[in-house]
């Protein structure tokens, strides 16, 4: 990566952040801001809810201490679980029957999350029909901003997380970082709201199953991931996987802070490289 695409990049990345806000703006929606997000923030440790089948095997006892002792942040249909977590990030599409069907669940489940920060993301690629939605639902949405880093490469990743840090970035605007994943969203997320600690749980990207494959009463629900192989997991799709981008993601941007990253569950594919937070 020389400087001419690091200023490709950037110039793209300008372009996108600036159609978020204007769109933004046009639904009359409120931005997403760290400080208010921080002013709901009650412990060092954030459990990012992912929709893996592990998420199956954590106890009562793994529930209630998530429900008393960490913050939690769940991910696009994490509304199909029963647990309530402190935010909840998600994001329209791809298709128009998905993101009908999301509405549709943001509505059925209006009085549960009335008091759940909904953080919506992607918001230039794929937009919610407001007008199916109930006010208050529609009142408590925070529109994200981020920046897409280059994930065509490892070293150019390393490079974008490098200038990125060295001014100050995330700092200075209250953008987040992504590449490849919602989760590497979620880690950065983490990283800026000031967790000691981020636990993936449910990520784990060693097949296409969820969660709700093993309830009967959510059998009718299906999977947007053809095939056996999760997405993000694919190097046909991107250059950088996300399990190798979540890796230089800890290296570059958690561990120079000192925040810790762990997966929920051995059976992740991102152990034994992130230790195990439950069992």
């Amino acid at each position: 990566m020389t400087l001419v695409d690091d200023l490709r990049w950037i110039r793209s990345e300008t372009r996108r952040v600036r159609k978020v806000a204007r769109l933004r703006r046009a639904a009359g929606l409120a931005p997403f801001a760290l400080t208010e997000a921080r002013s709901r923030k009650q412990s060092d440790t954030l459990v990012v809810l992912g929709s893996g089948r592990s998420i199956n095997r954590l106890t009562d006892a793994d529930w209630q201490r998530l429900d008393r002792d960490y913050d939690t942040l769940g991910l696009n249909f994490w509304m199909l679980h029963p647990f309530t977590p402190r935010f909840y990030q998600f994001e329209a599409g791809p298709t128009d029957d998905r993101t009908r069907q999301l509405e549709d669940f943001l509505t059925e489940r209006a009085a549960r999350m009335a008091h759940v920060m909904m953080i919506y993301k992607d918001m230039e690629r794929n937009q919610l029909d407001l007008s199916r939605l109930p006010d208050t639902t529609v009142q408590s949405l925070r529109v994200l901003n981020k920046v897409n880093l280059p994930v065509t490469t490892e070293p150019r990743l390393e490079r974008a997380l490098a200038l990125v840090r060295s001014i100050g970035l995330t700092r200075a605007t209250g953008l987040l970082l992504f590449a490849r994943a919602s989760i590497v969203q979620a880690a950065t997320f983490g990283a800026e709201m000031g967790y000691k600690r981020i636990v993936l749980a449910g990520v784990d990207l060693n097949d296409t199953r969820y969660f709700w494959d093993e309830d009967p009463q959510l059998s009718w629900f299906s999977t947007a991931q053809p095939g056996t192989i999760h997405r993000t997991m694919d190097p046909t799709l991107a250059g950088v996987t996300v399990d190798r981008v979540l890796m230089i993601v800890r290296d570059q941007w958690l561990a120079p802070t000192g925040v810790e990253l762990f997966c929920g569950h051995a059976s992740s594919a991102l152990h034994p490289r992130l230790p195990a937070f439950f069992g």
